[in-house]
């Protein structure tokens, strides 16, 4: 069985709303809990992505998908314990291959926004192929 991307189309959207917990920030600023970190940022942006497709195109346990292309501005500071907003918007899609635009905005500003891509995997085929790749790297490691 495979995945029809077809009912995909470009400007479905998917928003979610996250609180920024000490995990997810920098630690290099200043004692204490400091702001959102980039990487951190980028993760939430990731999900939504993930969440969309898993929501509306491919909610079997088989197939899923991965990031690919991250180009991501990082505009404002967060603090812990501030609410962000995330939006992700399909712009294109090409076979297995989904880009989206992203954006995150805190209740006083947009904090970051940029472009995603993400790739339609079956995570069976997927596992298999990494783990052959792990078994020929340990090889070359003895």
């Amino acid at each position: 069985m495979g995945i029809d991307l077809s009912s995909l189309k470009a400007g479905a959207t998917k928003e979610r709303a996250i609180t920024v917990d000490k995990n997810q920030t920098t630690s290099f600023l200043w004692e204490g809990e400091n702001v959102l970190s980039t990487p951190a940022m980028i993760l939430e942006m990731e999900e939504t992505c993930r969440l969309l497709l898993k929501e509306q195109i491919i909610p079997e346990a088989d197939w899923d998908s991965v990031g690919t292309i991250v180009d991501i501005k990082h505009l404002a500071a967060t603090p812990v314990g501030a609410e962000v907003f995330l939006k992700a918007r399909v712009v294109s899609i090409d076979g297995r291959r989904v880009m989206f635009e992203v954006e995150a905005y805190d209740s006083l500003e947009k904090i970051g926004e940029g472009r995603h891509e993400r790739f339609v995997i079956n995570v069976p085929k997927f596992r298999a192929k990494f783990e052959e790749k792990q078994r020929r790297l340990a090889m070359k490691n003895i």
